[in-house]
This record gives C-alpha cells, sequence and structure tokens, in this order.
C-alpha cells in the first residue's frame, strides 16, 4: 500500500461564460476586471473581503493531451498533458490520476524517473454543485526534442504507470487528443481572505483558446481559487468561507457562471 497522502491543496473551480470574455488582450482583461469587481461586490455583502486585481499574467502556454486512440490512459483515469512556454519553449510533462475517492487516488507511485526539476502534488479538487475529485500528479521537464510517441515514453518518465497499466503494451501509439492544441493565458494577482481573515485563497482566471483556429473567443474560461496547508490542518471556518463562495458563485453570479460547460480536460475529450 501506497504511504497516505496529505491533501496540500483545496480547488475551487467553476467554469464562465466563454462569449462574454471574447476580444483582443485589452477587450478580454476588461471583461475580467468586470468579473472581478462583480464577484467582490456580491462577497462583501456577504463579509468576505477580497484583495488585489487581476493583474498577473503568470503563463502563457501552449496545451496539448497525448492518449491512445481509444482513450485508453482516460478511461484509466490518467492524462497526460504537455504544456510549452509560448516565449522560451520550454516544455513539460504531467501524469495525473484523477478519483472521487482520495484513498484510490492515492493509491499508487506517482515518482518520476529524473530527480531534478519535478513537482507532485496531492489536491482536492472541488466542482459544482459541490462534487470533490483528488488529484495525484507529478510533473517533470521534458527535454528539447523530446517527444511522446507511445506508452514507452510515458513509462519511462513514470515508472509506475507500467505496474498501474500492466495490461498497456509500451509499443502502444500516443496520439494529440482531437488534434486538439490549446493557447493558454494565466492571469493572478486576485485574492480572497478566508476564515478569520487570516487565510489567503489565491485566485486565478484561466482561458484556453484553440491554435488552429483565429477566433478571438476562448473555447473555456475557468475561474478558481485556491487555499492549502501541508499538514492538511483545514480549520471549519476556511472550508465554511470557500463553500459559500462556491455557492454564491453558481446562485448568484448568473451573468458570468455557464451552468452547462465543462471543465477543461472534459472538453478537450469531448
Amino acid at each position: 500500500m501506497a504511504k497516505r497522502q496529505d491533501v496540500t491543496s483545496r480547488e475551487y473551480k467553476v467554469m464562465l461564460k466563454a462569449a462574454l470574455f471574447d476580444g483582443d488582450d485589452a477587450v478580454f482583461r476588461a471583461a475580467v476586471d468586470r468579473f472581478w469587481s462583480d464577484l467582490t461586490k456580491a462577497l462583501k455583502a456577504m463579509d468576505i473581503p477580497a484583495a488585489g486585481i487581476f493583474s498577473e499574467v503568470k503563463a502563457r502556454r501552449l496545451i496539448r493531451f497525448f492518449d491512445t486512440d481509444a482513450h485508453m490512459l482516460h478511461g484509466d483515469s490518467y492524462i497526460v498533458r504537455e504544456r510549452e512556454d509560448v516565449e522560451t519553449g520550454e516544455r513539460e510533462v504531467t501524469l495525473k490520476f484523477r478519483h472521487p475517492d482520495r484513498y484510490i487516488a492515492s493509491d499508487r507511485s506517482m515518482d518520476a524517473a529524473k530527480s531534478s526539476g519535478v513537482k507532485t502534488k496531492f489536491e482536492e479538487d472541488v466542482k459544482p454543485p459541490f462534487v470533490s475529485v483528488f488529484s495525484f500528479s507529478t510533473t517533470q521537464p521534458l527535454e528539447s526534442g523530446q517527444v511522446l510517441k507511445q506508452m514507452s515514453d510515458v513509462s519511462g518518465l513514470f515508472p509506475g504507470l507500467a505496474d498501474a497499466l500492466d495490461e498497456l503494451p509500451k509499443d502502444a501509439p500516443l496520439v494529440l487528443v482531437k488534434d486538439f492544441v490549446g493557447r493558454e493565458i494565466v492571469i493572478e494577482g486576485a485574492m480572497l481572505l478566508l476564515g478569520s481573515r487570516d487565510i489567503e485563497a489565491e485566485c486565478a482566471l484561466v482561458a484556453w483558446y484553440d491554435e488552429g483556429e483565429q477566433d478571438t473567443t476562448p473555447v473555456v474560461v475557468e475561474f478558481s481559487f485556491k487555499y492549502g496547508d501541508e499538514e492538511e490542518q483545514y480549520r471549519a471556518s476556511v472550508a465554511n468561507d470557500a463553500y459559500s463562495i462556491l455557492s454564491l458563485l453558481q446562485t448568484g453570479m448568473g451573468d458570468w457562471v455557464d451552468p452547462n460547460s465543462q471543465t477543461k480536460t472534459a472538453f478537450v475529450y469531448s
């Protein structure tokens, strides 16, 4: 049995109406500011303060998902995602396993073959109406020219995958899922103050565009906020505020929140 993994981060996510963010960068950023203004006003009435603004572009990346033709990795609750920085060209690959049961999610080896530049996380993602999914992931850099063509390329980077999916042949070819390459922008800088107003929940707004199209309308837009603790010591007052914010987003922000949207990964696989 794998050792118990602490939930070091709790992230709450909602999908926004992508059409409201249509336009060039200036128009997009103005829409982000309007959303944040509307949300902070609604939260002020609930005595939940906000701080900062969405002023920092954390990343501009290209996003690719790889799987077999039959989506066997996704069928076993794994995803393989590559991110490429559009400015530097640096790439990284993430292996992620998601499951609604935290003990199933954590019962596996997610070690990377490399030791440097590796990040491993065990997190709880919370989606509307209030559904928890536990995510165990490891990210490591890809070398220049390194490509993911077959299962052995991934299992060579993440040796534990071969044991978890021993029914998959190592020479099974990998393809770009739905031929989709997403152009991603991640904006940060805003935060919410939870509990006794001493816990900062970092906010992010993520938009994906289809790199193969010239359309200025993003295909998905996600708002999220998260807080964490390395020892999983979460106070009820903090969790209660987070629950209230997620409820507000669903019931009081209907002009912005898309009730029929898909998550980013579900969008790609659909």
